[in-house]
Order: C-alpha cells, then structure tokens, then sequence
C-alpha cells in the first residue's frame, strides 16, 4: 500500500509548486513571520544537512522555526501511525501542513535514500539557486570625517558610501558557493597585494561541497563550525531569551557552515572536512585568518580590534597586523535509534603576536599568551517529547565550564525549557556562544528556565526567567555582583488576520558607579525594564499594517524614560511591494534608548537605536522586473528636536536631520 501511496505522490508533485521553488512571502499561512525569522532568512535556506524526517524528534522539527507545536506532533503522529517516510511529499496527507509550510520545510526536509543522487550540469543550472546582488548606501548629509581641515586633509580616506557585493550559487546538498565584497563608509577601492587590499576592503569567499559517501563535507574559504553545545564551538542551542520562541535559537546538525555574512570577524579561513561512516562523525579544520590588533612597543597585542573599519590612517595601521592560526575538530558517535548522542571537541589557537591585555582590575583574570588550547566532551539524549544535554569543557590554565539544559514539550502545546551553566574565572572560550549575561563565557553561573502555554488555539501565554552571578571582578564591576531578568509575553489571535501580544521585559544587574565628588566608584544597582504592545494585521493578500508601542524605564542610580511609536504599512501589488513606517520617539539619554524594528532591503534587516527626542520615516518599494530579478530602493530620515548636531568625533553631523538612501539590485542566474 505504501508503495502506491509513493508512486501517487511522485506523479503528484510535478503539480505540486510547493516542491519546487521558495515563495518569496508565506502570506496564506496563519503564523505571523517573526523578526527573528527575517533575520536568518538567507541562512534557513542554507542547512549543511537537511532534517531527516524519519530520525527527527520533536526538538529537530521544532527548531527549524516553520512549524507549530500542532504540526510537529501530527509529523510525529504520521510517523507512528504509518511507519517511516517514504518520500517527503508524504507530508501532503497531513492536513495542518499548508502549501506554504510544505515549500519552505522542503529547503530544511528531506528523506534520504528515497531518490538518486546523480544530478546533472543541466539540472543544477536549472533547479539551483544562483543570484548575484548589489546593494549601495550612502547617508546624505556628511560627516565631520569627510571634510577638510585647515590644511586640506581628511580623516576618512575613502568615498562616503557603503557598497556590498554577493553572488551565491548552491544546489540542495551538493554544494554551495558564495563570495563577497564590501567597502564600508569612509573607506577605498584600491589593488595593492603587498597590503593585502584587493580592491574592496573586505573580500570573502566559500564553497562547501557534500559528496555524500564517507566524506559527507569539505569546507574551502571562510567558513563557520558548529558542533556541541556551545562551550567550545557555536553549537546547537544558540542564545535566546524569549521564552515563546526558543526555536530560532537552535541551529541544526553540525559541521561547517558558510560564512555568508560581511561580518569582518569571528569566522574560521582555511579548510575542512567532515566524514560520516555509520554511527560516527567526524570534522577537522585548519584557518589562518588576518585579525586587525592594536600592537604595543614590545611586539604583543593588547587587544584584537573587531570592528572591520578601515577609514582613517589610524584604523588602516591595524589592519590585518596580527593572524590567528587555529585548528580543531570533534568526533561524535550517535546510536542507530538516533536517541543518544556523544562527542568530544578540541581547539587550539595560536597568536601570530602574544595578547598581553592591559594591567586593569578586570583584566587580570583575561588570557594572556600566545597559545590557548580547549577541549570538551558532551552528550545528548533525545526522546519523543524533548531533549536533554550535558557539556563540560577545559580550557588553558585550568580553566572548567559545565553547561546543561532540557527541553520538553509538557503537551502538544506547551514546553518548558531549563539551560544552565558555571564556569571558573580562568575558563576562555573564543568561539563559544551559549546564554551567559558575559558575551563570553568566564566567572559566571547561572541559570534559564522558560516555559510557553497555549491555554486556547487563539491565547499563548510565554514566560522566562534567568539568574546569574559572578563571583570575583569582571569589566566594570569591582567584586562580586549578581543579576536577573524576567520576560513575560502575552499573544491573542483574532481570527486568521490579526495578531496582538504584549510584552514584559525586566533586567536587574549590579555596575560601578562613580559621583562627580568621588574619585572611587562603588557598585550600584541598575534596572531596565521593557513594555511592548504589538498588533500585526493582514487584511489580505495586498495590505497589511503592524502597530507596536515601546516603553522603557532605565534606573541607575536616577530613573528615565522612554518611549517610541511606529506604525507601518505594507501594500503588496504585483510586481510591486511598498512599505512605509514612521516611529515616534522620546528618551532622556542614550542609557535609555530603545531599539526599533523596521522594514528593509530583501535579506537585509535594520534595528535602530533610538534615543532623544525625534521621529524616525522610512519607505521601501521593490519591484520586480524581468522575470524574478529584483531593483529595491529605501530612504530613511531621521529628525531630532532641541539638538544642533549628532555624533561625536569624526562621525559627527551638523544639524538635526539625517537622511539615508539604499539601492539595491538582485539577480536571478
């Protein structure tokens, strides 16, 4: 029975559009995309190994941010019922998947073994994704940099305008291909090898193949490893504190990964390679990438300079002065029944220049030397309702971290999540990422937990708390100091076509603080909290309006408020998109400000900080031409009330009004 069922799903799918190309918006879905799901767009559709549906517990389908609750456990129930997947056009039977759903899970899906791998030139040409894109950004009123002084020099050596170029190319697993250019503001195009510059100030480059069989990755250029849980490498379960959507924080599957960003740090350059033979993995990576660092007289480096800016003659001293060498890789074993998972990572990072950090009191505990060295070991159990995990790690110079977490789906509707971690104050980790209040874990303990209810299909209820300490001085806090945070969120659906939530953020810390009569500083209590009304409303298919209020409330050791406004518009008809937003705002000072989500360029997003007083307009309209290319403009302006100029430094502009334009031009191959 099962194999006629194949045979119909096969014959079906030639008709069926959600197999075959990515709908440029998912509008006849219920779920409200999230911002957090904008902001990964390009690399949801860049998995180095799809989910296997006949192995993916309900943590797998869950993090790959297109599915309900609902969804996931009738993919599971299907499973159950009929046994494994023959093929991934199976998932039509089930009826809570729409047509958009399945178009998107058939980038991040897939059932192997049930198709031939053999691909030709012809068909990758046709069935791939090639595009190359150029986007252009220049802000109209220029700054302090770019002018002239008394004797005719300018601070910024470079034009005023920012200009980015991408070309990607990749065919399902077999292999992606990605290069980038980019020139930030204030900085030149210029080909001089001797100084590494070859026209554009930043150049990167990928091509990640999967020839499927033993070697099931090598990775060439710039490049991304994940593996574990984060105390090591960038691991799965990535930092994320909203409670209710946990799933945009857990990346899938490990191995490397293209760095498809113009991030100028903290990617691996060099080469890897991933084998898979049975129930064992393995990776190991060589890189040799350029870091700008600021060198000191006796030949160390006092810090390695992460901004990427190149535009005055200081900032050009330290491009590219120093190198990181750095090699690692890990070996995981996992049991047939894909329930238990186990491994162990090791990375070394050798400084071309020993990193001598200044002699400070938060200082003191940083690693200093020129080669670092940490390993570790994890090991993972899945179940039918969730996932529970556990990771130790050690670093050089005996530093200890332990890092563990649960998550469990209560019912079809409800998940508690647990994560916590401690680590000694010589524990460094330069690749590490896992939800510590440090960006970086070190002299730290805390813990998370979160749990997300659906007490009816329209009314979810999400809420999260955390709890840290540290015990000895760290970065601007003399002693011992504490924190917490609390993150409430309430969601009502009306209907199919308007979402409304309601949030509640609170943040509690400890800070030095030092008067204007005291030469010494002392530890104060600072509190942030956050209040957001949000309502999101999709008439139909051509216009949709989101309205959200922000209230801030900063105290340290006197209160400010905050405030901001928006309301945007979006207006969608073929082959023309429009959108328009304004947001009003008021804080008392920068420690006050608040972030502002608007709309931008396709894959690109924008989140302004604002503070002040003053109003923020921004329009995008793109058009769609020739086929599937894309020409997008965007203009933005800014205007603040009682100030006569903004910034400071170089970057600072006269008057009180600042105007932005963004082109941009994508095109399909």
């Amino acid at each position: 029975m099962k194999r006629l069922l194949l045979v119909y799903f096969l014959i079906m799918h030639s008709f069926l559009y959600a197999q075959t190309e990515l709908p440029e918006n998912n509008v006849l879905t219920e779920e409200v995309p999230e911002e957090a799901q904008v902001y990964q767009a390009e690399d949801r559709v860049q998995y180095d190994t799809k989910v296997n549906l006949n192995k993916a517990n309900a943590v797998e389908l869950s993090a790959t941010g297109l599915l309900t609750k609902q969804q996931v456990q009738d993919i599971l129930h299907h499973r159950e019922v009929f046994g494994k997947f023959m093929s991934i056009y199976e998932l039509q039977s089930i009826p809570s998947l729409s047509r958009d759903t399945l178009t998107l899970l058939s980038n991040v899906v897939d059932v192997p073994g049930t198709l031939t791998n053999h691909h030709s030139l012809k068909s990758i040409l046709q069935e791939g994704s090639h595009y190359s894109l150029t986007r252009w950004t220049r802000k109209l009123e220029q700054s302090s940099g770019y002018k002239s002084n008394d004797k005719g020099i300018k601070a910024y050596n470079g034009s005023d305008y920012n200009l980015l170029y991408r070309f990607r190319s990749s065919f399902s697993s077999i292999y992606q291909l990605g290069l980038s250019l980019e020139k930030d503001a204030g900085e030149t195009i210029q080909w001089k090898p001797s100084e590494r510059r070859y026209g554009f100030d930043f150049t990167s480059g990928y091509l990640i193949l999967h020839p499927k069989k033993i070697i099931a990755q090598i990775a060439l250029g710039d490049f991304h490893f994940r593996s574990g849980h984060g105390l090591v490498f960038g691991g799965n379960f990535f930092f994320s504190k909203n409670p209710e959507y946990w799933q945009g924080s857990w990346q899938l599957g490990t191995g490397f990964r293209p760095h498809s960003s113009s991030a100028e740090y903290g990617f691996f350059r060099g080469a890897g390679i991933k084998f898979h033979h049975r129930n064992i993995e393995g990776s190991w990576f060589y890189s040799y990438t350029p870091q700008d660092g600021t060198l000191q007289s006796d030949g160390t480096i006092s810090a390695l300079n992460i901004g990427g800016l190149h535009r005055t003659n200081s900032e050009l001293s330290k491009r590219y002065n120093t190198h990181l060498q750095q090699t690692g890789g890990s070996i995981c074993y996992t049991t047939t029944n894909n329930k238990w998972k186990t491994g162990i990572e090791y990375l070394n990072t050798q400084f071309e220049h020993a990193l001598i950090s200044s002699d400070t009191y938060y200082h003191k505990n940083t690693f200093q030397g020129s080669s670092h060295h940490i390993g570790g070991a994890f090991i993972q159990y899945n179940y039918y309702a969730g996932m529970v995990f556990i990771e130790a790690a050690f670093s050089s110079v005996q530093g200890k971290a332990i890092y563990g977490g649960i998550i469990h789906n209560l019912s079809r509707q409800n998940t508690w999540i647990m994560q916590c971690w401690s680590s000694n104050n010589s524990f460094r980790s330069f690749q590490g990422n896992i939800p510590s209040y440090s960006s970086s874990l070190a002299n730290e303990t805390g813990i998370y937990q979160a749990i997300s209810l659906s007490f009816t299909s329209k009314i979810k209820c999400a809420l999260g708390f955390s709890t840290f300490t540290n015990p000895s001085p760290s970065y601007n806090k003399k002693g011992p100091t504490y924190g917490s945070e609390w993150i409430a969120r309430l969601t009502y659906q009306l209907k199919k076509k308007t979402i409304v939530f309601l949030q509640f953020r609170w943040r509690a810390n400890e800070e030095n603080f030092k008067t204007d009569t005291s030469r010494y500083s002392k530890l104060l209590p600072l509190t942030r909290y956050y209040i957001t009304a949000d309502l999101y409303h999709k008439e139909n298919l051509i216009w949709g309006f989101h309205s959200r209020v922000q209230w801030s409330n900063f105290e340290f050791p006197i209160r400010e408020k905050g405030y901001c406004i928006s309301q945007s518009i979006n207006y969608r008809w073929s082959p023309f998109q429009c959108t328009a937003q304004i947001s009003v705002f008021e804080t008392a000072s920068w420690d006050s400000r608040l972030y502002a989500y608007e709309p931008d360029l396709p894959m690109a997003f924008s989140i302004p900080a604002l503070s002040g007083k003053g109003a923020r307009l921004c329009m995008t309209l793109t058009a769609k031409v020739f086929g599937k290319n894309e020409i997008s403009i965007k203009a933005t302006r800014i205007k603040y009330s009682g100030i006569k100029s903004m910034g400071s430094g170089y970057d600072e502009v006269g008057g009180n009004e600042q105007w932005e334009v963004k082109a941009q031009i994508k095109i399909l191959l």
